[in-house]
């Protein structure tokens, strides 16, 4: 699920479909500060659904007037990103 430590959200377990709305709902909720990095350092599995989840909680951030980073995707994440187009929506943290 989604915890906070050290002023990020950390995004640990596993991030597919079957958990990612759950994931969505949680993450929105935290987007009321400015700016909001989220953490995927201890995500243990991905499916596509991971770069929707990224996608919409940018979307969500933009509507509340803040915006979203993403930290320590992995290769895969971003392999997904590049295959998808979307690379360039996805805003990084330090990477």
């Amino acid at each position: 699920m989604i915890h906070e430590a050290d002023g990020r959200l950390y995004v640990s377990g596993p991030v597919t479909m079957e958990n990612a709305a759950a994931l969505l709902e949680a993450g929105v909720r935290q987007l009321g500060r400015s700016p909001v990095v989220i953490d995927f350092s201890e995500v243990s599995e991905i499916d596509s659904a991971s770069v929707s989840l990224m996608l919409e909680w940018s979307r969500q951030a933009r509507i509340k007037g803040t915006e979203v980073r993403f930290a320590k995707l992995g290769k895969a994440i971003k392999s997904l990103t590049n295959l998808y187009g979307v690379e360039h929506l996805i805003l990084l943290d330090g990477e």
